[in-house]
């Protein structure tokens, strides 16, 4: 915000440094002392000297000293911030038509000198000479630069498109340095314009190296303008926005809803924070009180203070309504702009290999979920906590950003983490009460669409996690028929029913062996009771000999045949439809577990796909997007037998897992994820395929695109998996030996990995020529199955 009006002496001027009183003083004790922490970082500041501007001189930077030092600032923040004044900042010239950028350029840079806890932005026009300014960066340690519109060729700049003001080797250099480009957008709507959403999405996408900051959170000095907007960024990796000179709080939520605290960095914008004014939402724009010179003494209530408090307090409501604790505001004051540029945090966050180590002893098997160990891909190596996920990027507790290339969240998030639209539910029915002594009818709705989804269903019931779905499923298929035993194919969970199938037939040894070759080995079945045995039987899939043998041994003891419809492979010609027929001979009930692949090759169940008809299909994971939630859906014959059998748990009636499944299933109606993960997921598996191929590597893809698999044929492949996955952790990307795709993957994210690994995969060759494989790891090797932590 500046000003170059021409004020006589009798008119009240409002483009002075504001004198502190203890008025301002009160207000910052009162409602910003323990909000602001100390050593915060401004990431948005002017230094400058007056001769540098040009005539007519803006009033505001008149009205300061001749020469304004990295000194002027700390003197004027800590009149008004006391104890809490920043201790390293991003600095900049302040920008007028006729400034003299050269020597406003050389200022900066002696600034910069000697301050290692602050760094420099330089002025960049469309008429300098390329290779000067790249000379500048590198001589005079520049971190980026900082554009204007006010250097476009037109009279009225406000209506400037970027490219009129940023030239476009500025974003090569960006690209090529690793630099900063700091953007003050114009247009009347800033980015509620979709000429600036397309152009900043185009460019950080072509110049992913390069890092965006949108100054004043994205211009939301009307925030409905950032609301609107924020959504056409989502997604992106190198884009950031400060706080600004904004003075109201909807811009800052929107921001962090979209993009987390690590991507809002607090800047104080001086010398604007001098002022007495604010900024106010006004219809579809905005007001700056100074331009019409309010006259505050009529007023019973309002007294001004200055901008740079009023900033802060907008910030401090946009934080408590988005219920950020401490370590989050940190973020934005502390540590996301020291990350993003490379300077020492005045902090020690927490460790996350020490915390997994302490996790250990007191959490028996270090997590909740084995396939999230830790030791299943690099052990002391593998992130074990995340602090934020967005879209297909994590952000670990020690500020790491990686984009997942793995899992997915195990296959739960199919539409990509932080689904603004499943969150939103999720959201609204928390506000509203999640629990309550009546349950909410969104299973009802959520019942419905499921039926309607898979025709042949009448019933459903829900649960919150898919072992016990799979339990219930079970259950009432027992109760159905009741009959004891099931013959099972594939993986279903950890409950008793299913562990003890290797309680049957034991090896020599007597160690576990049936389940060993239904994905994971080495389910061991202590604590199941001994009763059991012989209640489940396995038969590899599409081997219809080995459940015909089950079914002549235990036929009329057969209560149901449970199975995924498919997982890595298809069926072969008519392996589900004689599963069924043998169901239908033998008064079975056929049982789709759907956990893990149900959604990803079709709208709903993967049977639906291949056409034969279960009498249960069980779904969880992917129906919530990384909400709890669990479902059997089934026959009116079949389910009916819940009713007979004591099927219950208070928490099966919270509202947030329905809330969110709703939300979920109604974006998979509207969007065709399927394709886009089929897409996404074939582009992987042709990018490993070539470069195995590239670096003669014994690279064997499997699976589908939907969820592929990553092998290497070779006596020491899980020591090269693991080596891998080391290999791409330093290089920002959470990588296996499985890829979930989500549909927030874009092709860009595949383009990027696949770079990363061609580095990688040479790594490896190398690797395997020297025999170095397990020297180069830096850790113990990945498990390949369940086994004790030690």
């Amino acid at each position: 915000m500046t000003s170059s009006l021409n004020l006589t002496e009798q008119e009240n001027n409002p483009y002075v440094w504001a004198t502190i009183g203890e008025a301002d003083l009160e207000l910052f004790d009162k409602h910003l002392k323990d909000f602001v922490p100390q050593n915060s970082f401004d990431a948005h500041a002017h230094l400058w000297q007056v001769a540098d501007l040009g005539t007519p001189t803006p009033s505001l930077a008149a009205a300061g000293p001749a020469e304004v030092t990295r000194a002027v600032y700390d003197d004027r923040l800590s009149q008004w911030m006391p104890d809490r004044c920043p201790s390293g900042g991003l600095f900049f010239p302040f920008p007028t038509r006729k400034l003299d950028v050269d020597s406003a350029n050389r200022f900066m840079a002696e600034q910069m000198q000697g301050d290692p806890n602050s760094r420099g932005l330089m002025i960049l026009t469309p008429t300098q000479n390329r290779e000067q300014v790249e000379q500048q960066v590198l001589d005079d340690h520049f971190v980026g630069f900082k554009v204007y519109h006010l250097f476009a060729e037109r009279e009225e700049t406000l209506f400037a498109q970027c490219e009129e003001y940023i030239p476009e080797w500025g974003w090569e250099l960006a690209e090529k340095h690793g630099l900063v480009i700091m953007l003050h957008m114009v247009l009347p709507k800033a980015l509620a314009e979709l000429e600036n959403q397309v152009y900043i999405r185009e460019h950080c996408e072509k110049y992913p190296n390069a890092r965006l900051i949108l100054a004043h959170a994205a211009r939301g000095f009307c925030g409905r303008h950032t609301v609107e907007g924020i959504a056409s960024l989502r997604g992106l990796d190198n884009v950031y926005f400060d706080t600004s000179a904004v003075c109201e709080p909807e811009a800052f939520e929107a921001i962090l809803k979209t993009f987390g605290p690590t991507r809002l960095l607090f800047g104080a914008d001086f010398c604007v924070t001098e002022m007495r004014s604010r900024c106010v939402n006004l219809a579809d724009g905005f007001l700056w009180l100074d331009e019409i010179r309010p006259n505050f003494e009529r007023s019973r209530f309002a007294k001004p203070t200055l901008l740079g408090l009023e900033s802060l307090l907008a910030l401090k409501q946009a934080c408590r309504n988005q219920f950020l604790n401490d370590e989050d505001v940190e973020q934005v004051f502390c540590h996301a702009a020291r990350r993003l540029l490379d300077i020492p945090l005045t902090k020690e966050l927490p460790n996350v290999q020490e915390a997994y180590k302490q996790a250990k002893e007191i959490i028996p098997g270090g997590t909740q979920l084995l396939s999230k160990r830790p030791e299943m891909f690099a052990p002391d190596q593998w992130p074990a906590y995340y602090r934020e996920a967005h879209g297909c990027e994590v952000i670990d507790i020690e500020g790491n950003r990686f984009i997942d290339m793995s899992l997915g969240g195990i296959l739960s998030t199919i539409l990509g983490y932080s689904d603004p639209d499943v969150n939103a539910a999720v959201i609204r029915r928390v506000s509203l009460g999640s629990m309550s002594t009546l349950q909410t009818d969104d299973e009802v709705k959520l019942a419905q669409r499921l039926l309607d989804i898979h025709p042949w269903a009448q019933n459903a019931r829900f649960t919150r996690s898919g072992g016990e779905t799979m339990a219930v499923a079970v259950r009432i298929a027992r109760a159905s028929t009741q009959r004891d035993h099931v013959a099972i194919c594939g993986y279903h969970g950890w409950h008793d029913w299913y562990l003890s199938a290797n309680l049957a037939e034991p090896t020599t040894d007597g160690s576990a062996s049936q389940l060993d070759g239904h994905l994971l080995p080495g389910l061991e079945p202590r604590g199941v009771p001994a009763g059991l045995a012989g209640t489940a039987h396995t038969f590899h899939y599409n081997r219809l000999d080995e459940l015909d043998a089950i079914i002549k041994k235990h036929g009329d003891k057969l209560a149901a045949i449970v199975m995924e419809p498919t997982r890595q492979t298809d069926p072969d010609p008519g392996f589900l439809e004689g599963v069924r027929e043998r169901c239908n001979r033998n008064g079975a009930r056929l049982v789709f577990d759907e956990i893990s692949i149900g959604w990803r090759l079709c709208l709903g169940g993967a049977h639906l796909k291949f056409g034969v008809e279960p009498d249960l299909a069980v779904f969880a994971k992917a129906l919530g997007n990384g909400f709890p939630i669990g479902a059997v859906i089934g026959t009116k014959e079949t389910m009916q037998a819940a009713q007979n059998s004591f099927i219950s748990s208070t928490f099966w009636t919270e509202g947030v897992g329905p809330a969110a499944a709703l939300a979920c299933v109604q974006k998979m109606q509207e969007c065709n994820v399927p394709e886009h993960l089929r897409k996404i997921g074939s582009l992987v598996m042709n990018g490993w395929e070539e470069l195995g191929r590239k670096h003669r590597l014994p690279v064997k893809p499997a699976g589908r695109p939907e969820g592929a698999l990553l092998t290497f044929t070779h006596p020491q492949a899980a020591a090269i998996t693991t080596l891998m996955t080391a290999e791409m952790l330093k290089k920002g990307f959470l990588a296996g030996g499985a890829f979930n795709a989500m549909l927030a993957h874009e092709t860009r994210h595949v383009e990027s990995y696949l770079d990363a690994l061609d580095e990688v995969f040479a790594t490896l060759a190398e690797a395997i020529s020297t025999n170095t494989i397990e020297k180069r790891i830096g850790g113990p090797i990945k498990h390949t199955g369940f086994s004790r932590l030690t």
